[in-house]
């Protein structure tokens, strides 16, 4: 991946963590790996160790593509979400890669799945003028 790609990632990651109520906003690729994003910078992550940190992000890679082999049946999948006591996880397909969040429980989250597709479209359109 190039690294302007990287920076315009990151950059969208950052402008979606402004959104109050948004902890963490990362980009993860297919082999579970974050390559850009991060933890709003206003907030304490609740999961400090980053090898568990890791350990989601390959976990969530796989529950996406596990849940992909009924796409033909029951259509793309355009968000998935976990509801838990101390937070939501929202996991969004983007190409290749998935887009995973996680916000306060108190937050519409077709709000926040809305603003992220806003935001990456607009970044599509900006990775497609730096080509």
């Amino acid at each position: 991946m190039e690294v302007k790609q990287i920076c315009l990632y990151d950059d969208a990651c950052n402008q979606i963590c402004q959104v109050p109520g948004i902890r963490f906003s990362a980009i993860i690729n297919k082999r579970g790996r974050k390559i850009a994003g991060g933890f709003n910078a206003k907030v304490t992550p609740l999961e400090k160790d980053e090898q568990k940190m890791e350990m989601l992000f390959m976990e969530t890679t796989l529950d996406f593509s596990m849940r992909k082999e009924f796409d033909e049946s029951l259509g793309g999948i355009h968000a998935i979400v976990s509801y838990r006591d101390k937070v939501n996880i929202i996991t969004i397909p983007y190409q290749d890669n998935l887009i995973l969040l996680s916000v306060e429980s108190g937050l519409d989250v077709s709000k926040v799945i809305q603003i992220v597709h806003q935001k990456f479209t607009h970044n599509r359109i900006m990775e497609a003028m730096i080509q």
